[in-house]
């Protein structure tokens, strides 16, 4: 195990050791400032690219000739802007879905989150003494419910038994409790609600395993953004599942083999497809492709580092905008 030994350095020093490596910094003041309250490292994350090439993934600590100490803050400026841009229309399909979810599982009963028999039973099934999935999320929904000073959380708390019936339960999940709750939905509700947002398998039917699927990687998405860490240029842990968009024309281009499901390109698709079938996508399309076509070059970069395909800034195959709700 090696035993980390570099220095503490001043901001002042760290702007020498950028210089020394060859970064190109008009305004010294300007850039100790910026390290002072962004910080070396987070900023160590975006110039990566633009330090020289060694053999195979190696990189030198020298910066490639001519890049400057503005180019990098420009690209940390717009990967920081297409996160707000992501956090904006994740929160609208929450929303939307949430709707969809309380909507659907009501008919089985006003409390039907409550009764493991609504669920999917391999969501509801426990083994070896632990318990389900279900259990889990049942008892963090509870906490949440009984953390909240949400207006109408007490107010059932306080005129009724305390329970929430499912459309308000479906007010108070985070993504990531949303997510679960997809997954562990009966197959026929998970895929009536894929048909309503136009998610559909090769038998024209609701795909509710994709539905799943995206949002589960659009919730590790939102918790990149949400937690400031950086989206340009990252390898996804999660991935969008290409099996599932063959039957989907607006996004068979995905399927393609030249494209990347590690980098953001399929999953802003996948987000600008639901957009659109809730009928708020053609603002945010436009909004992200500026940021896209125009401030990333900017920069020095190339938008195949965020997985785009080759010819995008030609053909610009921008997915679900042909409008209208799957929400009947």
């Amino acid at each position: 195990m090696t035993t980390y030994t570099k220095p503490h350095l001043a901001f002042a020093d760290q702007v020498g050791l950028l210089k020394r490596r060859g970064l190109i910094i008009d305004d010294e003041a300007e850039a100790e400032h910026l390290l002072s309250v962004v910080g070396y490292y987070r900023l160590s994350g975006y110039w990566y690219s633009y330090r020289r090439r060694l053999d195979g993934a190696n990189r030198a600590d020298e910066f490639v000739e001519g890049t400057t100490f503005r180019q990098i803050v420009q690209l940390y400026d717009a990967d920081r802007r297409l996160k707000l841009h992501v956090l904006d229309a994740l929160e609208r399909i929450e929303i939307g879905v949430r709707v969809m979810i309380g909507f659907t599982l009501e008919r089985r009963g006003a409390y039907a989150h409550l009764d493991g028999r609504n669920l999917d039973g391999r969501f509801t099934q426990s083994g070896g003494g632990r318990p389900s999935t279900y259990d889990r999320w049942l008892h963090k929904v509870l906490t949440a419910q009984g953390r909240s000073s949400e207006d109408f959380v007490l107010h059932f708390q306080h005129k009724y038994d305390g329970r929430l019936r499912v459309w308000v339960m479906t007010e108070i999940l985070d993504f990531g409790s949303m997510s679960y709750l997809i997954q562990g939905l009966k197959a026929q509700d998970r895929n009536e609600i894929a048909a309503r947002l136009g998610i559909l398998d090769r038998h024209d039917d609701g795909n509710g395993g994709a539905l799943a699927n995206w949002l589960r990687v659009l919730n590790y998405i939102r918790n990149v953004c949400a937690h400031h860490s950086r989206l340009w240029n990252r390898n996804l842990a999660d991935q969008i599942a290409p099996r599932h968009l063959r039957s989907i024309p607006d996004l068979r281009h995905l399927t393609d083999r030249h494209v990347s499901h590690f980098r953001i390109y399929s999953t802003l698709c996948i987000v600008a497809f639901l957009l659109a079938r809730i009928g708020q996508g053609p603002r945010w399309v436009a909004r992200v492709g500026q940021l896209i076509n125009h401030e990333i070059p900017a920069c020095g970069r190339r938008i195949q580092e965020l997985g785009f395909p080759s010819g995008w800034l030609a053909e610009q195959p921008w997915v679900g905008l042909r409008g209208g709700s799957g929400w009947t």
